[in-house]
């Protein structure tokens, strides 16, 4: 082998290392309350409380179906947050085992009305603790969501009945948010 291709190897394992790193989570419980002090404003999801109750209906709907749910996301995204307003669930229909096809959420929660998706992952690790960030899969989906349509993308999964980790992906990220931004009520 190359000293050119361990080269390569070398920039490209750099790459994830930096690309991983600068991945952080941002975590959210719905609802509104006591808790910690609020997160730094660059990394708040705040949910209204129409939001709140469509989320809460969307997991409810994905626990009894037993499969993932997923709905599109609008709001307002500023210097100070992204404050999420409305949630459209969409109808499982033709859906994989999954819930819901990934072409489908993609084409129906774009700009302008939509700024990104939420889904459920309702199966538990060891039969016991949720999945609380996104999968490869989804990754991939959020990739497949900016292609489409080339602005920044807000995505939310639910994990429980008030939990949320939810990111803005995209090009020109603004809101990456640690685990600082971890609210409960």
């Amino acid at each position: 082998m190359s000293v050119r291709f361990f080269t390569r190897v070398a920039a490209a394992a750099a790459w994830c290392i930096v690309a991983s790193a600068g991945i952080g989570a941002a975590h959210a419980q719905y609802g509104a309350g006591t808790g910690p002090a609020p997160p730094p404003s660059h990394s708040r999801f705040v949910f209204s409380p129409s939001a709140d109750l469509e989320l809460r209906r969307l997991w409810a709907a994905s626990i009894t179906a037993k499969q993932e749910r997923v709905a599109c996301l609008g709001g307002e995204r500023t210097d100070s947050g992204t404050q999420i307003t409305r949630v459209l669930a969409l109808d499982a229909g033709a859906a994989d085992s999954m819930g819901i096809s990934a072409s489908r959420s993609i084409e129906t929660c774009g700009p302008p009305q939509w700024f990104g998706t939420v889904h459920t992952h309702i199966a538990l690790q060891d039969g016991q603790r949720p999945y609380s960030r996104f999968s490869g899969a989804d990754r991939g989906v959020m990739l497949l969501w900016w292609r489409r349509w080339q602005v920044d993308g807000t995505f939310c999964l639910l994990y429980t009945a008030t939990a949320a980790h939810c990111e803005i992906d995209g090009i020109a990220v603004r809101q990456r948010a640690g685990p600082e931004s971890e609210t409960s009520y």
